[in-house]
C-alpha cells in the first residue's frame, strides 16, 4: 500500500512556496494551537531510565482523567500510532470494518497485515460484514459523532460472533461525553492521545484501554521505556490537572464555534466540527487550498475527496482574521 499523506507537513509547503516557519499559519492538523504550559523536569527525567514509580504514576493520572472502569487495564505507549501499528498481530479478526472516511493508517496497518478491510459508514453493515470494527469518534475528518451507548451497543452485537469493537478516542478530550471508556465491555478497545488536546504531539504519548489480557499483550509488543521519562512527568502531571482541562474544553468549544461561523460566512459548508478541527465542503475546494498556500496558510486537503478541506483551530482572533481575509480574496463566497 503506499504511504499515507499525513497534516503536518509544514516543511514541504516552505520549500515549494517559500518563507520561514514563522511566516506560516498552520492549520494543517489538529493540534491544539494554545497547549499545556510546561512544567519543569527534573533532571533525572532526562539522565535516567524511566522507572516503574513513574509510570505507575502516569498510569494513575490517566485513570482518574479517562475514568477507567476498575476491571479494566491501560497501558501508555509513544503516541497511539505504535498501537495502531500492533493491534493486527494481536487480534485474530480476519473481516474489518472501518468506519470511513477516517484516518487511513488503521486501514493502513490491517491491510499490511493481511486483512480483509472493508469501508463503510454503516454500523449496521459493519456489524453483519466484519468481526473487527474501527471507529474514530468524534470522527477525524469529517468531525461525525457517535453517541456512547451507539457504541457500546456495538460491541454488544459483537461478542456473539467472539468480535471487537475498537475505538479511536484521539479527539475525544474535547468531547468526554462521547467516550465508551466508563461502561466499557470486556471486547472493546479505546485508544486515547495525550498530544493534539494538550498540543504537545511531538511529546509523543497515547494510551491503549481494555481487558488485562489484550492490554497486556499489547504493553508486551511495545517493550520496556516506551514512554521517555519527560513524557511520563508531563503527561503525569496535565491529566492530574483538572482546572486547566475543564478551562481548555470550553476555551475550545468556544473558539472552533466562532471559527466554523467565520468559515461558513466565507461560502464554505461546514461538514463537521470536531473541536480541534473541522471540515468543510466547496466545489472550488482545490482552487481555495492553493490560494491559502500561495498566502502561507496549510490547511488539509484529500486526494480522493477533491471538495473537502479540513481546517485546524487557529491560536487566536488574529489568526482567524487572517484566514477569512484570505478566503475572501479568492472571491469564493460570489462564485460557488
Amino acid at each position: 500500500m503506499s504511504k499515507i499523506f499525513h497534516g503536518g507537513r509544514l516543511d514541504t509547503a516552505i520549500a515549494q512556496y517559500g518563507g520561514s516557519r514563522e511566516d506560516w499559519l498552520d492549520l494543517s492538523t489538529g493540534i491544539n494551537p494554545n497547549p499545556y504550559p510546561l512544567p519543569e523536569i527534573e533532571f533525572d527525567s532526562w539522565h535516567r531510565l524511566p522507572d516503574e514509580n513513574a509510570q505507575s504514576d502516569l498510569i494513575k493520572s490517566a485513570r482518574r482523567y479517562y475514568k477507567i472502569p476498575e476491571e479494566m487495564a491501560i497501558a501508555a505507549s509513544n503516541g497511539t500510532q505504535a498501537i495502531i501499528q500492533n493491534l493486527p498481530s494481536t487480534l485474530s479478526g480476519k473481516k474489518i470494518a472501518i468506519l470511513a472516511p477516517t484516518y487511513e493508517e488503521h486501514q493502513h496497518c490491517w491491510v499490511n497485515a493481511g486483512r480483509e478491510v472493508i469501508k463503510t459508514d454503516d454500523l449496521e453493515v459493519a456489524i453483519e460484514l466484519a468481526d473487527i470494527i474501527v471507529v474514530v469518534n468524534p470522527n477525524n475528518p469529517t468531525g461525525k459523532q457517535y453517541q456512547s451507548q451507539v457504541l457500546l451497543n456495538v460491541a454488544i452485537a459483537l461478542q456473539k460472533k467472539s468480535g471487537f469493537l475498537i475505538v479511536d478516542e484521539a479527539f475525544g478530550d474535547c468531547m468526554p461525553e462521547l467516550s465508551v471508556v466508563p461502561n466499557m465491555q470486556n471486547n472493546v478497545i479505546v485508544l486515547r492521545s495525550f498530544g493534539k488536546f494538550f498540543g504537545l504531539a511531538g511529546l509523543r504519548l497515547g494510551f491503549v484501554i481494555g481487558a488485562g489480557s489484550i492490554v497486556d499483550q499489547l504493553n508486551n509488543k511495545l517493550g520496556p521505556w516506551s514512554v521517555s521519562g519527560p513524557a511520563l512527568a508531563i503527561g503525569r502531571e496535565a491529566l492530574a490537572n483538572t482546572n486547566w482541562t475543564i478551562g481548555m474544553r470550553l476555551q475550545i468549544a468556544q473558539n472552533s464555534k466562532d471559527q466554523a461561523e467565520v468559515i461558513e460566512a466565507c461560502g464554505l459548508k461546514l461538514i463537521g466540527n470536531g473541536g480541534l478541527f473541522m471540515e468543510f465542503e466547496h466545489s472550488r475546494a482545490g482552487e481555495l487550498h492553493e490560494a491559502l498556500l500561495k498566502e502561507h496558510i496549510l490547511v488539509r486537503p484529500f486526494l480522493k475527496r477533491d471538495t473537502r478541506l479540513r481546517f485546524g483551530l487557529c491560536k487566536n482572533m488574529e489568526e482567524l482574521e487572517r484566514l477569512a481575509l484570505t478566503i475572501q480574496k479568492t472571491a469564493l463566497k460570489n462564485n460557488a
